[in-house]
């Protein structure tokens, strides 16, 4: 995990970045900056935010273990950000796939939200109003 002092310093090439980068996407190699955090500095300063501050709201992946019953959240690069505890699968109007969710967070949180299982590997989850912190 980052110390403080390293997460400030990712945190800011990757604002620099993006401000520099503005609405472009597709960028050639050659013209990317060398200062440019890495994916996996991007992924640690993720963990590191996510125990600091962490968020109401948040955007993860999901990773279905042997069980039918349980998996693990974790950043787009792979770093566990949780235990997943799925409930029963319904289709939603469009006919895909959805699942709830129950997220023990690494960093202490209850979150709950929907595993959006035939679109990919993403889920959206919320801050729990209240219960236990483990099933």
């Amino acid at each position: 995990m980052l110390t403080a002092e390293q997460a400030a310093d990712v945190r800011a090439r990757y604002d620099c970045y993006e401000a520099w980068r503005g609405k472009r996407n597709g960028i050639p190699v050659e013209e990317i900056p060398e200062w440019r955090p890495t994916n996996e500095e991007t992924s640690a300063l993720e963990v590191y935010e996510w125990h600091a501050t962490p968020p109401e709201r948040y955007f993860l992946y999901i990773k279905r273990e042997g069980s039918a019953t349980r998996g693990t959240a974790g950043t787009w690069m792979g770093d566990k950000l949780g235990d997943v505890v799925f409930g029963r699968a319904y289709r939603d109007n469009f006919g895909g796939t959805r699942v709830p969710v129950t997220v023990f967070g690494t960093n202490g949180v209850k979150y709950v939200g929907t595993y959006y299982q035939s679109a990919g590997d993403y889920a959206r989850i919320r801050r729990a109003k209240a219960g236990p912190k483990r099933a």
